[in-house]
């Protein structure tokens, strides 16, 4: 099994608290999710990864970080359709 910080590193994130799981959209217009960190900058993925690492996180028990990926993907893709 994969432990939190090997799948955060694989996903581009840094193993440090995560103050604020967001969508928001990059200055092409894409809606993506970011990640806002207290001492670093924020990092952003686009929602298939962010899918990805969430059902990655549930299957290690992570639930409450991954619901809140969850919760920015399915804003960030309502917020596509309109």
């Amino acid at each position: 099994m994969t432990s939190l910080s090997l799948l955060l590193f694989q996903n581009g994130l840094p193993d440090l608290p995560v103050l604020l799981v967001e969508p928001h959209r990059n200055r092409s217009g894409v809606w993506r999710i970011k990640f806002s960190y207290d001492a670093d900058e924020p990092l952003s993925m686009d929602t298939g990864q962010a899918s990805s690492l969430a059902a990655d996180l549930h299957q290690m028990g992570e639930d409450q970080f991954a619901v809140e990926i969850d919760d920015a993907v399915r804003s960030a893709t309502r917020y596509s359709s309109m």
